[in-house]
């Protein structure tokens, strides 16, 4: 893996950052207008649901941080390694396997919350549809 590929992968975990928030914040905030009482609360399955949905967020920002500080921290170790041997920091690096392990961890774990808000929002709208 070039140097080069290393900054591009840094550069989409940032940005996916923004973009999956905007996105989702989006979604969240049509869920909650749609199920919010009349004296401005939220049932109890929607509760639930919009913390699974915080959780996703914190996991979310949390997988794209750890990517793209371990991965600034590692590509700039090589750069400094690769000039001092050859005078370039352009070159081929090994990527080590445990680079990506923070970040796949939150990827499965945000995945797990997201899957649970809409657990949870299925079931208060199975419990709507059963009411009226």
């Amino acid at each position: 893996m070039k140097i080069t590929d290393c900054w591009e992968q840094y550069k989409a975990y940032t940005e996916d950052v923004t973009s999956q928030s905007r996105k989702l914040g989006l979604v969240v905030g049509a869920g909650c207008w749609f199920f919010k009482t009349p004296d401005a609360s939220f049932p109890f399955w929607i509760l639930l649901s919009l913390v699974s949905l915080v959780a996703f967020f914190l996991l979310d920002l949390l997988q794209m941080i750890s990517a793209s500080v371990l991965l600034r921290c590692w590509t700039r170790k090589q750069e400094k390694k690769l000039w001092a041997e050859k005078n370039t920091i352009d070159g081929d690096v090994e990527k080590p396997w445990w680079l990506d392990r923070p970040s796949f961890t939150f990827f499965c774990l945000k995945f797990g919350a997201l899957l649970a808000s809409f657990l949870f929002l299925s079931i208060e709208f199975l419990v709507k549809l059963q009411k009226g």
